[in-house]
């Protein structure tokens, strides 16, 4: 029995494994080096900023075993969390979501998942996203996802309407998908 607990434990795949294998079509201008160049500064206590081909600032703000966080530049941000799934994909009991953030005030999120291989899956299947302009945050500490309605383009008329537009909905892994409680 503790051989199969270790085999399995041995089995789930780290963050710093994954990002290493980051597809450069995916952030074009923050190459393989770069990624590299983040785990080896984190890894030395140092701040983990490297200049990026565009000639700007990246850095990677919080790596743990399973979550990363990248600030691209000053308005663009990745954060990336692998989680366990209760059906393999691509032999693998894990996949990755990916959350890019753009902008600086009104901030505006996207959402992808993908096999730890970096085969791209279908995001439909994971969650279902309300229909406006929202603002996307992975946790770091579990696997949780909070969406934030942005409606920063307009002015609420009222103060009932400002209470809707702060709605923030926070969305649970539950091994097959993003459930909202």
């Amino acid at each position: 029995m503790l051989l199969l607990l270790t085999c399995a434990a041995e089995a789930q795949v780290k963050m710093r494994d994954v990002i290493k294998q980051m597809p450069d079509t995916l952030v074009p201008y923050l190459k393989q080096n770069a990624i590299l160049d983040f785990i080896d500064f984190k890894d030395s206590g140092m701040k983990a900023e490297v200049t990026n081909d565009l000639g700007g600032k990246s850095q990677m703000t919080e790596l743990t075993d399973d979550f990363v966080s990248i600030a691209l530049n000053p308005v663009s941000q990745i954060q990336l969390r692998l989680l366990d799934v209760q059906e393999a994909v691509d032999d693998a009991h894990q996949i990755l979501c990916m959350v890019r953030t753009y902008g600086d005030v009104i901030r505006e999120s996207t959402i992808g998942f993908y096999s730890v291989n970096w085969r791209p899956l279908p995001s439909e299947k994971y969650i279902s996203l309300p229909p406006y302009m929202h603002h996307l945050v992975l946790s770091s500490q579990v696997p949780e996802l909070t969406v934030a309605r942005e409606n920063g383009l307009d002015v609420p008329a009222n103060e009932e309407q400002k209470r809707l537009d702060d709605l923030l909905i926070m969305f649970k892994w539950n091994g097959y998908l993003f459930k909202n409680d």
